[in-house]
């Protein structure tokens, strides 16, 4: 099931020494069921029911790096931070494993928190991926309809790409 970023942009906040007050953030939900966002509860990046007061809901994307590093179609890459605490989402170890969490420095180009847009999917979305691996993109853990569904708590993943299929 693929994630999507969609703009919705709001001016609250300014995590940890971070500048991000000036900075427009947005909301990153599922295809799946967009009534959930991506969202930090207890370290973890989930996804949980929109909810405008959870201030860790909001993101913004960093592109300082994106004129000089793209993906194997061209895609331009960007940092995705969240505006609450200020921290990074950090690719997983592989397939199938949680994405991490790491204080964002945007003074350092750090392979490791880049990410890119696929073209549109349909509908507006656009799957997040690996900038150095367009074939893994976030993801959410037994996400699928079969697998049960999104739910509140929802794991973030990377996983193979599957044409969107969510059903």
């Amino acid at each position: 099931m693929p994630s999507s970023i969609h703009q919705q942009t709001h001016q609250s906040g300014s995590a940890s020494g971070l500048d991000l007050y000036n900075k427009p953030s947005f909301k990153v939900y599922s295809k799946a069921e967009p009534d959930f966002h991506l969202t930090i509860r207890d370290g973890r990046v989930i996804l949980a029911r929109s909810n405008p007061s959870d201030e860790f809901q909001n993101w913004f994307k960093d592109e300082k790096f994106s004129t000089r590093v793209k993906d194997s179609e061209g895609c331009p890459a960007f940092a995705l931070v969240n505006k609450a605490t200020g921290q990074a989402i950090k690719h997983s170890i592989g397939e199938a494993n949680p994405v991490q969490l790491i204080p964002y420095n945007p003074d350092v180009l750090d392979e490791s928190i880049l990410w890119t847009q696929s073209k549109d999917l349909g509908d507006g979305f656009r799957a997040v991926r690996m900038v150095n691996n367009t074939h893994l993109n976030v993801d959410a853990f037994h996400g699928d309809k079969k697998s049960g569904g999104v739910r509140d708590g929802t794991t973030i993943v990377l996983w193979k790409w599957n044409k969107g299929d969510y059903v």
